[in-house]
């Protein structure tokens, strides 16, 4: 292909230029064109539409230039074959991978005005000195390549797998699937058991550059379980929330929230005084459950044991399976079990 200097203003930008470039870019481009010059002709196809390089092209035009050099695509090459390189011409520079050592000692080397000329700020480099001290990489993977990981000890009941898959439906993968060095999974075996369930094939996933017996490893394999549990939830600021949700989509509005309006009216009613809500009847209709129908009152009974072996053999006897709720050394189930349930029906404590 001959090279030709033309003027911008024969130029035309592709409407259907699949690589969008934001102020950001063209900022970036620009120092690039100023500091080193044109290195690279764009490509033109017929009626001068620029093929590739309509960011250059952009930034050039917010430089004042009035030329610029391009080459023209074959006389002989289909429209399709046109946007075939145009695709390919975008595509092709992802797909290489930065030595993120190398590029952060290149990268101090440099002035801070010349970090800006090739396309970083110092707050990205400020990222990357991170990045290199823990990598991890953001792709797509197939569910079936990766593996859960064998000291997973959070088991998820079908109620919390329809919750995250209606979640995973209204809002994408927002949560984060980690996964170590070997695809064992670390973080969000719950998201890919129901993304596996909706029939999705592939997830995004954060590859750490760890073994999964390493010690970061089984940490991130807690932490992403167990820190939320640390946090203080005000109870009454999320029932409004929640009964705010109710009141603007109706039925079905808490699907994807970790709640249902029966969860929703025990919340309710357990952190409000009974000047408030008197039951949990009560709370139902203060959320304005369209197919709210009172429920009969149901006994509660504590039973005390002498000791943990007491407890499990009576538990056993009964065939109750989980626990609802511990409050201290007190454990709550519903009995006979009621599993989307949340309000107590026989208390076992155990003394001390």
């Amino acid at each position: 292909m001959k090279t030709e200097t033309i003027s911008l203003a024969q130029l035309k930008l592709d409407p259907n230029n699949v690589r969008q470039h934001d102020s950001r870019s063209l900022e970036a481009i620009a120092e690039s064109l100023k500091r080193f010059g044109q290195r690279k002709p764009v490509v033109i196809g017929k009626k001068n539409l620029v093929v590739t390089g309509n960011g250059t092209v952009q930034a050039a035009q917010l430089l004042g230039w009035l030329e610029i050099e391009a080459v023209r695509v074959p006389d002989d090459w289909t429209d399709e074959k046109v946007r075939a390189f145009a695709i390919a011409d975008n595509r092709t520079s992802e797909l290489s991978n930065w030595d993120v050592r190398l590029l952060v000692e290149q990268l101090n080397g440099l002035e801070v005005t010349e970090i800006q000329t090739v396309g970083f700020t110092l707050e990205e480099l400020d990222d990357l000195l991170e990045y290199r001290e823990n990598p991890f990489s953001s792709i797509r993977m197939n569910i079936s390549d990766l593996k859960p990981h064998p000291q997973n000890y959070q088991l998820h009941p079908d109620n919390q797998l329809d919750q995250i898959a209606a979640s995973i439906k209204e809002h994408g993968f927002y949560r984060n699937i980690v996964i170590a060095n070997d695809n064992t999974i670390l973080a969000g075996h719950g998201v890919v058991q129901a993304a596996s369930r909706m029939g999705r094939k592939r997830v995004p996933v954060i590859r750490l550059e760890i073994d999964p017996e390493d010690p970061k490893a089984l940490k991130v394999l807690t932490s992403d379980n167990e820190i939320n549990n640390l946090a203080k939830v005000n109870d009454r600021a999320l029932t409004e929330l929640l009964k705010g949700l109710l009141e603007l989509e109706g039925t079905g509005a808490l699907m994807g929230t970790g709640f249902d309006e029966n969860q929703l009216a025990a919340l309710a009613f357990t952190t409000r005084p009974a000047g408030e809500l008197e039951s949990q009847d009560a709370a139902a209709e203060w959320l304005g459950m369209p197919d709210y129908e009172k429920k009969p009152e149901y006994p509660s009974v504590n039973v005390r044991f002498e000791n943990v072996e007491d407890r499990t053999e009576f538990m056993e006897r009964i065939g109750a399976n989980f626990f609802n709720k511990r409050i201290g050394e007190a454990w709550a189930i519903w009995y006979p079990e009621r599993e989307r349930e949340d309000m107590i029906s026989l208390r076992f404590e155990e003394d001390e």
